[in-house]
């Protein structure tokens, strides 16, 4: 009976031990839980964190590359020699000994722009600068050009927009209230004056002034950045409002009101003899009396083409020493796949004007 009670009283006795055991190993995986828990969100702060040093490091490094960069645009600009003219054979303008593959502060550089005027009239990567005053100034708006300019961009829209001729006349027409200096519209429907902005759930008024920054646009009625993607590279805000006639587009020669076949002449007359521009035997326009006879010698005008092409060149044409340069950078940093990109514009004397990136 003793013996009987004893082992009874053991097996009682070790219940609650075991009890005990198990609760202090649910409070052990417990806490190893939490503690697991606690390392991964440390964990990923952590790498957050560091993921974000990182990215501030390469951009202040590609800061440092693209001013130097920008520097160097400057040095090439300045190589070279001082003439009454800028034209696409220029150094500037295409000279990948200069302006492709540069090393500098641990990555390698392009300045380079894509060229579309080519015979095959497919686009093609060129290295070097771009001529700002080959472009439509926007700030050369005035009472007296009104007119002649709403034609030019409504043109230039249906061109590069493929806008039917009403929709590029509202954006053209919304684009010279912007920057003219009344509150009067344009035309009677589609543009925009301060009425219509005030009227937005976070109104502003139009600048009626000049604009400072290009991006000023993205504020017009009828723009959004897909639009401004399309027609940055046909528009600007430097200069003196002539455009220089050895740079100019195609397209910017045609939104000035010139035929196909005098833009097709103008294009194979700065090619030269091998039909390829921004080469040594192209061809330049040497002063704005010479457009007309120069190619006339070149090729046959009719009357009618000659009529055409003094009436543009007397209104907006030049021949010109430019005074304004886009520079487009694309930085790829060593050990790094992403490649980040810089775009500014400086002016003839090596000053900026303006500084963008991402």
């Amino acid at each position: 009976m003793a013996v009987k009670y004893a082992s009874s009283y053991r097996q009682s006795a070790s219940r609650p031990r075991l009890k005990g055991r198990g609760s202090i190993l649910m409070l052990v995986l417990w806490s190893l839980c939490l503690l697991t828990a606690f390392a991964v969100i440390l964990g990923y702060e952590v790498r957050q964190k560091a993921s974000l040093i990182k990215r501030l490091d390469e951009r202040d490094r590609c800061r440092f590359i693209a001013e130097a960069v920008a520097k160097k645009a400057i040095s090439e600009l300045k190589k070279e020699q001082v003439k009454s003219y800028d034209s696409l054979n220029d150094k500037w303008s295409n000279n990948p000994a200069a302006f492709k593959d540069i090393s500098v502060g641990g990555g390698t550089v392009d300045v380079s722009y894509n060229y579309t005027d080519t015979p095959s009239g497919n686009p093609e990567v060129r290295y070097g600068l771009v001529d700002e005053e080959s472009k439509i100034n926007i700030n050369s708006i005035n009472d007296a050009n009104k007119a002649d300019m709403l034609q030019m961009l409504q043109r230039l829209f249906m061109l590069v927009l493929n806008y039917n001729e009403a929709q590029a006349q509202e954006l053209a027409a919304s684009i010279i209230d912007w920057r003219d200096a009344d509150n009067a519209l344009t035309i009677p429907f589609g543009s925009a004056e301060d009425s219509y902005y005030l009227s937005l759930p976070y109104p502003y008024k139009a600048k009626n002034a000049a604009l400072e920054v290009l991006e000023e646009l993205l504020l017009v009625k009828g723009m959004d950045e897909n639009i401004f993607g399309k027609i940055r590279n046909y528009v600007t805000i430097y200069g003196d409002g002539r455009i220089n006639i050895n740079t100019a587009s195609k397209v910017v020669l045609s939104a000035l009101g010139l035929s196909e076949d005098i833009i097709n002449k103008i294009v194979a007359f700065r090619a030269g003899e091998d039909g390829i521009t921004g080469t040594a035997d192209d061809n330049v326009f040497n002063q704005g009396s010479d457009i007309v006879p120069q190619l006339s010698q070149f090729g046959h005008l009719s009357a009618s083409e000659i009529a055409q092409l003094s009436a543009v060149a007397n209104q907006c044409l030049a021949t010109k020493s430019s005074g304004f340069f886009s520079v487009d950078c694309r930085i790829k940093l060593n050990n790094s796949s992403t490649v980040n990109e810089m775009h500014c514009i400086l002016n003839r004397n090596g000053k900026i004007v303006y500084w963008r990136e991402p």
